[in-house]
């Protein structure tokens, strides 16, 4: 099968007023609304600046305390450099838009509420995806983009994840969920992962990479699909990736900064992106469950999710300190108190 032919070119141009322009009548982002957002924001800023440092002279503070001053100046600075960053972020999906258009792919600014079946997305209640390119070419079709976790009060606050980027292959058929854990950089909330799964340690210099994690009694199942030559491949492509096998998807999960607008990095990813799926689809294609059911599931019920479902160290530093500061307020009521007040 030929390879894929892909024009770079428009993520090697900055992208103008234009471009930024065309991008929103295509998104179909009402002009008036972003500019009105801007124009409030600095506005706003402009404003509350020039008050502070009128009520500062006013009262003599600024005088007796020049360095309000230099409050006042941060404050303005951090308005810019939120401004700044916010133009900057739209160049970037202005570019990836452009990309994706001049290849004759898909793209979406934004995916709301989108319910993938990987472990990273499936923990998280309220999600949203932003600069979503897709491809169904057959020779490399692939999903990539960002995943913004969202909370939307304080009982979802333990589903809140850290963002991550990530690439999403089609497999010939449903496996077992495995996941392939980087040690040195997790993306994938893995903590409780080793409760009722099986944990392979790899051979070699993978070992000291990587963390295979499969439902148990399907060790021999993973190990048939993550062979060595394949890790082989895995580490030279995405040596600070994570992957994750749910179904009939390959996922591989990357840094949130990672930038997709960037042409070196968009041909590195393209490269991963052809080279797993064309291993993965050899190792998979002829897979078969002989646990599962006659007529059922081609997976059986056990080896189509890992156990524990992972656990965010987020959310345990704020279980720890909400146990901490109850053993600190007993503490005090028990003790503290009556040797403070007699």
């Amino acid at each position: 099968m030929d390879a894929v032919a892909v024009d770079l070119d428009p993520l090697r141009r900055p992208a103008g007023l234009r471009d930024i322009g065309s991008y929103e009548r295509l998104c179909a982002v009402p002009w008036h609304r972003r500019l009105a957002a801007v124009a409030t924001g600095m506005a706003a800023a402009t404003v509350a600046v020039a008050a502070g440092v009128w009520a500062a002279s006013v009262s003599g503070l600024l005088a007796q305390a020049p360095v309000i001053a230099v409050v006042v100046v941060g404050y303005a600075a951090l308005g810019a450099w939120a401004f700044i960053w916010w133009t900057t972020e739209l160049g970037r999906r202005v570019k990836l838009a452009s990309f994706a258009w001049a290849n004759g792919w898909a793209y979406a600014d934004v995916l709301e509420h989108t319910r993938r079946p990987g472990s990273a997305f499936t923990r998280v209640l309220r999600g949203r995806e932003r600069a979503v390119v897709a491809s169904d070419d057959p020779r490399l079709p692939f999903e990539l983009g960002r995943h913004f976790s969202l909370p939307r009060g304080r009982d979802e606050a333990a589903t809140v994840q850290r963002p991550f980027a990530f690439v999403e292959l089609p497999l010939p058929r449903r496996v077992p969920n495995i996941v392939l854990r980087n040690r040195g950089r997790s993306i994938i909330p893995s903590l409780g992962f080793g409760l009722g799964n099986a944990r392979l340690e790899l051979e070699g210099g993978f070992a000291k990479r990587f963390l295979l994690f499969a439902p148990e009694g399907y060790q021999e199942d993973a190990l048939y699909i993550f062979t060595p030559d394949l890790m082989a491949r895995v580490l030279d492509l995405g040596s600070s990736a994570e992957i994750e096998l749910s179904g009939d998807r390959l996922f591989v999960y990357l840094p949130h900064r990672t930038r997709f607008d960037r042409p070196d990095t968009m041909a590195a990813v393209l490269v991963l992106a052809e080279e797993l799926h064309r291993r993965f689809a050899a190792r998979t294609e002829r897979y078969r469950d002989d646990r599962a059911t006659p007529g059922g599931p081609s997976v059986a019920l056990r080896g189509q999710r890992l156990a524990g479902g992972g656990v965010p160290l987020a959310g345990i530093a704020a279980t720890a300190g909400v146990v901490l500061l109850s053993t600190a307020v007993t503490w005090f009521g028990v003790w503290g108190a009556p040797l403070l007040f007699g």
